[in-house]
């Protein structure tokens, strides 16, 4: 083969390059997660089990103080570009962003979730909405709900490829606020057995105070713990809730 020859080869192999760059593997489900300073500290972890077998790409969309109207440009970015076939959305309910200045929780939360339901789904991905575990100043009913686990559960009756997880009930007792757990295989057990899964602000998982938004100095159990939580949410296995 010639120059020519060789350079018109070249330019073919490049031409494949170029138009298989960017391809998903379409064996592997595409799971991202959005969400707020919870999902933030815990997305090591989810990363990690959602990736344990091979057959799952990660994509993590956390900020702390976040609210789902703060991600809803990204959602539909995403949706597009990478196009999801899970999207996990984690909120606790902040309210300090621009998007929810003068809006009240319950009812910016239920059109804003609903909005990004309807943003994802119409590209073919499944959304699962967590539960958070509660924070220690939350109100929780007999069922272990706060008021934005049982809007979860009402968006997600009236929808299809919409399901709830209670992945926050892994830091919890019986649904209730618990700053401390017994032990998990793996984990560095206290003399009494436990270990502390939430932070001293009753909101977080590091288990020395730290300033907002700043890595975990030593190993976060709670965060741990969430995080699997979370990547074992968006199996396409976990049943949804009635």
């Amino acid at each position: 083969m010639g120059v020519i020859g060789w350079m018109f080869a070249a330019a073919a192999v490049l031409a494949v390059i170029a138009l298989t760059a960017g391809r998903e593997d379409p064996e592997k489900q595409r799971v991202v997660l959005w969400g707020d300073s919870l999902a933030w500290e815990s997305r090591d972890a989810f990363v990690e089990a959602a990736e344990a077998d091979d057959s799952v790409d990660t994509l993590t969309r956390t900020w702390g103080g976040t609210a789902p109207c703060d991600w809803l440009d990204d959602m539909r970015k995403q949706a597009r570009r990478w196009r999801p076939t899970v999207a996990v959305l984690s909120f606790s309910g902040n309210t300090g962003s621009d998007c929810m200045r003068d809006r009240d929780l319950l009812t910016a939360y239920r059109t804003d979730v609903t909005e990004a339901v309807e943003i994802l789904t119409r590209r073919g991905a499944e959304v699962v909405l967590a539960d958070s575990p509660p924070r220690q100043d939350q109100l929780v009913d007999g069922d272990g709900h706060t008021q934005l686990h049982r809007l979860w559960r009402d968006i997600a009756s009236a929808r299809a490829n919409v399901r709830v997880a209670p992945a926050g009930e892994v830091l919890t007792v019986r649904g209730q606020f618990t700053p401390r757990l017994p032990c998990e295989t793996g984990e560095d057990c206290d003399a009494d057995g436990q270990v502390q899964v939430r932070s001293p602000d009753g909101v977080h998982f590091c288990p020395i105070a730290q300033p907002a938004m700043t890595p975990c100095p030593t190993r976060s159990f709670g965060a741990e713990r969430f995080g699997r939580a979370l990547a074992e949410a968006a199996r396409p296995e976990v049943s949804p809730l009635p």
